[in-house]
């Protein structure tokens, strides 16, 4: 099989590192991969050849079976250069919860119109992946069931990923005696992490370090200060490969408001971490109370709750980890994907 897939850039976020995993496993099973991508950057590199591409020009589709395509601009370019006739089928893959997660970003006029024209441009698909059955569900508002199916992420990474000796000093010496929390993550509204800073002030053994950088940077360390715990929050900034701070860790966090899957799970499950999670709909879907603990959104006493069990309760990881195996290895992932592609050529 010879598949295309286009991505905006090359870019270290969580949708271009599905696709490397794609490529990854598709190539491993002898599958062609090549991804085409439309923004210069090269933060993320493939098993395959890449091509830079123009908004404005066609790539040779006849030459595929499959193009795979993640993202609002790929979507769209698809709409405008899909010939009328072509034996390649389209498959596009939906990250997010479109309408929900922009309004976090924009103004909700933007967000619902933006979301609208994206699911428009869609149109031209043959196949619209989600990331969980929820997701699937939250869909079937714009696309017939038919057209819909779900298939849930993977991540293979090293679990000996080694931190430089200067950082890792540093964080060492930021944790001390105390208990640390630990949040890999793009610094966005949506991403919740406001929640564990205003929790710390009733949970003084506790530190929080996170790794990452983002629009919601500045408002996070302001109110680091205004709850008074500046010194128990250190900002790492972004680093390449967070999940090698893992093990400097004693619990991980996922406040997250909305998420798409949450790569992040899947890093502390491989490291064996206690995660505490949001109560949303995505993480009870995929993971259960044997294997993380969850909070209420918004709900301080419950977030602490939570943190407190994942510190006692030592057995998460470990059944965390089984999950991992059981349900989102890098094989799951694969043979659902490819029972996918060979679904749609076989309509051919």
């Amino acid at each position: 099989m010879k598949i295309a897939y286009i991505v905006p850039k090359l870019a270290n976020k969580g949708p271009v590192n599905v696709v490397q995993e794609l490529v990854k496993q598709m190539m491993l099973h002898h599958h062609v991969c090549v991804v085409y991508y439309l923004d210069e950057g090269n933060e993320v590199n493939f098993s395959c050849p890449t091509i830079r591409i123009r908004f404005g020009e066609r790539i040779p589709f006849d030459s595929f079976d499959i193009v795979h395509t993640h993202g609002l601009r790929p979507d769209t370019y698809v709409f405008f250069h899909k010939p009328l006739r072509c034996k390649a089928k389209f498959v596009t893959t939906m990250h997010n919860y479109v309408i929900q997660d922009f309004s976090y970003q924009y103004n909700k006029w933007t967000a619902y119109t933006v979301g609208n024209l994206w699911m428009y441009a869609l149109c031209r698909h043959d196949k619209i992946v989600t990331l969980s059955k929820d997701a699937e569900r939250y869909y079937k508002k714009w696309f017939p069931s038919s057209k819909l199916t779900f298939a849930y992420h993977t991540r293979d990474i090293p679990a000996n990923g080694l931190v430089a000796d200067e950082e890792k000093q540093q964080v060492i010496s930021f944790k001390g005696n105390s208990i640390l929390i630990g949040v890999n993550a793009a610094l966005t509204e949506v991403k919740g992490i406001d929640q564990v800073i205003n929790v710390l002030p009733y949970l003084e053994s506790y530190k929080l370090l996170i790794v990452g950088d983002g629009k919601s940077k500045e408002s996070l360390q302001r109110l680091s200060q205004k709850m008074g715990v500046e010194n128990r929050v250190l900002f790492m900034g972004y680093k390449k490969d967070a999940y090698r701070f893992l093990p400097l860790y004693d619990i991980y966090a996922l406040p997250s408001r909305s998420e798409g899957f949450g790569l992040t799970l899947l890093e502390a499950a491989i490291y064996h971490k206690n995660v505490i999670c949001s109560n949303i709909p995505l993480f009870r879907e995929i993971v259960d109370d044997t294997q993380v603990a969850f909070f209420d959104l918004e709900n301080s006493e419950s977030l602490a709750n939570a943190i407190i069990k994942a510190t006692k309760l030592k057995y998460f990881g470990e059944n965390l980890y089984k999950q991992y195996e059981l349900k989102y290895s890098p094989d799951c992932f694969y043979n659902r994907y490819l029972n996918i592609y060979l679904s749609l050529i076989k309509k051919k």
